[in-house]
């Protein structure tokens, strides 16, 4: 699925900055006592750190090469703001600040581009009938055959990447990305709440 794509470089993305912010702060904070194992693993952290970031980037140019060639005609940023409708395909539509919410963008942003992709033939637009200050967006029948094409072609390349690895390396590969997001999500959690305490 197109979201567990980008998920996984959000999580990564954002675990190499947590790990580097939260070596800074270590740093900052350490005593004299076992500098060398402290050293150590943090030589670890940070050789996982450009690991993280060098899978994002790589990740990154394969979505990019993908939407390059797909014959779907959307682009990344039009694929994460669509996804949720995937889902809504046959109900009354999705508002606007869900979408974009969803797509980790602006009101604004998502208005224009959903303004563009209803020019385009791919989603149709309406007020709500239970509230006027309400726009609900639902896929055409051509947006979620376009959808389903790219989806199709990033599972694909997901597919064909992953089938590098044997089942074994891969449910580990599962275990440890499931970790991952749970750690990330705790010290996203307590980074949050530091900063609404201060």
């Amino acid at each position: 699925m197109v979201t567990s794509l980008l998920i996984v470089s959000l999580l990564i993305n954002s675990f190499s900055k947590l790990t580097t912010m939260e070596n800074a702060s270590k740093r900052r904070g350490a005593d004299h006592e076992g500098r060398a194992d402290r050293t150590a693993d943090t030589e670890g952290v940070e050789a996982l750190a450009r690991a993280a970031d060098q899978l994002f980037y790589v990740m990154r140019r394969s979505r990019a090469a993908t939407v390059g060639q797909s014959t779907a005609g959307l682009s990344m940023s039009q694929v994460a703001l669509l996804e949720p409708l995937m889902e809504e395909a046959r109900g009354e539509g999705m508002p606007v600040g869900r979408l974009a919410s969803g797509a980790e963008v602006s009101v604004p942003t998502a208005t224009r581009m959903l303004k563009q992709l209803e020019a385009g033939g791919v989603v149709t637009r309406r007020r709500s009938e239970q509230d006027e200050r309400q726009v609900l967006i639902r896929l055409t029948e051509d947006g979620a055959d376009q959808l389903a094409a790219m989806r199709t072609e990033l599972r694909g390349r997901q597919l064909q990447a992953l089938s590098h690895f044997t089942p074994q390396e891969r449910r580990a590969l599962t275990a440890q990305l499931h970790r991952l997001a749970d750690v990330i999500a705790d010290v996203a959690a307590d980074t949050a709440a530091d900063a609404t305490a201060q």
